[in-house]
């Protein structure tokens, strides 16, 4: 288990260790024993949770020295393997490799928009906030 200075519980620190691994939140939180039902949602969570980000930063750090690999080897290497699939014939090996280089060069990650709203807009947001369900539906069919 990674050392954070006792910031993790015992069921966060093996989530650190099972991501780590398998790179899914959810997987890692039923193998951290969460719940099956909330691993999901509890995976997020500890995604966001700053000292389980620190772990993970540590973790996957002390794993690139173990291995002595960077990330631009690892991309290069799949690079390769994707030219094989296209030698080959093989689009889904190509497609697989593609899908593994956009994640490592962050291309699924959510664009960030920053909004400021006028007056108008922080009046409008609080009359839609205050707004029921039922309200809001009625306007957009309306």
């Amino acid at each position: 288990m990674p050392d954070t200075g006792g910031k993790l519980t015992t069921r966060q620190a093996l989530f650190v260790d099972h991501y780590a691994l398998c790179g899914n939140a959810a997987e890692a939180a039923r193998l951290a024993k969460y719940s099956v039902k909330t691993a999901r949602v509890i995976g997020q969570e500890n995604l966001l949770k700053p000292a389980v980000k620190q772990a993970l930063q540590a973790r996957q750090q002390a794993f690139q020295a173990e291995l002595g690999v960077t990330k631009c080897e690892v991309i290069a290497g799949l690079l390769s393997a994707i030219q094989m699939g296209r030698e080959q014939g093989n689009p889904a090996v190509m497609i697989a490799g593609l899908v593994q280089v956009a994640k490592l060069c962050g291309f699924y990650e959510p664009e960030k928009v920053n909004l400021t709203l006028s007056a108008d807009g922080k009046r409008l947001s609080a009359k839609f906030s205050s707004m029921s369900d039922d309200e809001l539906l009625a306007i957009i069919e309306g």
